[in-house]
């Protein structure tokens, strides 16, 4: 049996300074979305307990409830002490933030193995941070050149003896990242150390780290971590590569994904909103593609995300937009795990595979796959 391992659930007993009597924590799961807290209590005396039972080991966030900052630890069927520090500041709309330090955990031999990964983190954070004071002045030359469009005084800046010692500490830097993250995820592709390591050290992931998540083991896959990787390396698909189905609000009816696909060969969904300056300049380009091959089988969805159904309108009347438009009512971007957008995913109808998406969804190479399609 692992040391403070207790098959009865677990049990956390903490102290906690700069948290005023009444207030209530929360633990979190840790990962890129917004997750439902898994335990609550409220501190009494600078301290508080939660009992109960982890089904498997969990990455969790000590948190504030309903404000900004963390404080991370595994959370395990174990008899676990923790203490903590806090000191509660404003950011910049007003909310509260609490930034936590003096972290310690005993009794939980996981909370002992996340922690010296972190510090490979922190060990980073202070290389940039170190960069940045080291060459905060040529920094912020290059910067007002920029913002002052000079761009004489920019490369002249950018080629000085400075400016190339910024720029060869930024890529090594770079370098040192990517190798120290590879090397911890590498170590642990068997288990789901491997997942958990990937949602702690970026920030976001995108279809291009498919590969990654391809590396992990059958197990490190299956586990709660592995599933979360892959919602995001493969955006909106089930096990297979399979579009979700969803439905949609139409004027009062509703209509299903497979409904609006009857009668088509590709079908490209987007995910906008009105005030997304990236996604309405992404519009000209599906107008011509939808130009293109309308007649032959495309089909494009558009799901916007707005808040205010007459600023969608208003938008939608404005690009004179000729395919299904929606107002997502159902949570569909959810589903789809859209965290950012243009968020787009082309689906060929034959299948209900999803064949693109994300930036091979959009510009030359949405042109370039349709017209290979289309041919």
């Amino acid at each position: 049996m692992v040391l403070g391992a207790n098959a009865q659930g677990y049990s956390l007993k903490a102290t906690v300074e700069g948290i005023a009597d009444g207030t209530k924590v929360v633990l979190v799961p840790m990962s890129h979305d917004q997750e439902d807290p898994i335990a609550e209590a409220t501190v009494s005396g600078g301290k508080f307990s939660i009992s109960g039972k982890v089904e498997f080991p969990r990455a969790v966030f000590l948190m504030v409830k309903n404000t900004y900052g963390v404080a991370e630890f595994m959370l395990e069927n174990a008899d676990i002490t923790l203490s903590v520090s806090a000191s509660k500041e404003k950011t910049q709309d007003g909310s509260d933030r609490y930034s936590f330090s003096n972290l310690k955990v005993t009794g939980s031999p996981l909370s002992d193995r996340l922690f010296t990964y972190l510090a490979k983190r922190d060990a980073l954070d202070k290389i940039y941070n170190d960069n940045s004071t080291r060459f905060a002045d040529i920094s912020k030359k290059l910067g007002n050149a920029r913002m002052a469009k000079d761009k004489a005084l920019y490369d002249s800046l950018s080629n000085s003896e400075e400016g190339k010692a910024m720029l060869a500490a930024e890529k090594q830097f770079f370098k040192t990242v990517e190798k120290t993250y590879t090397d911890a995820i590498n170590e642990n592709l068997d288990s789901f150390w491997g997942p958990l390591l990937t949602l702690n050290f970026y920030s976001y992931l995108t279809p291009e780290q498919q590969s990654l998540y391809n590396s992990f083991s059958d197990e490190a896959k299956q586990s709660w971590y592995g599933k979360k990787v892959r919602s995001e390396v493969y955006p909106g698909a089930d096990d297979g590569g399979k579009a979700k189905p969803f439905t949609v609000d139409d004027n009062g009816s509703t209509k299903t994904l497979a409904q609006l696909c009857q009668g088509k060969r590709y079908v490209l969904v987007d995910f906008w909103a009105s005030w997304c300056g990236p996604c309405r300049k992404e519009i000209p380009n599906v107008k011509r593609q939808y130009e293109l091959y309308k007649d032959k089988g495309f089909e494009v969805i558009s799901i916007s995300i707005d808040k205010s159904e007459a600023a969608w309108r208003k938008a939608v009347e404005e690009e004179k937009l000729q395919w299904p438009n929606f107002i997502d009512k159902t949570n569909i971007a959810k589903t789809y795990s859209v965290r950012s957008i243009p968020s787009m995913f082309l689906i060929d109808t034959t299948t209900m595979d999803i064949i693109a998406s994300g930036d091979a969804a959009r510009g030359e190479k949405l042109a370039e796959k349709l017209a290979s399609l289309f041919k």
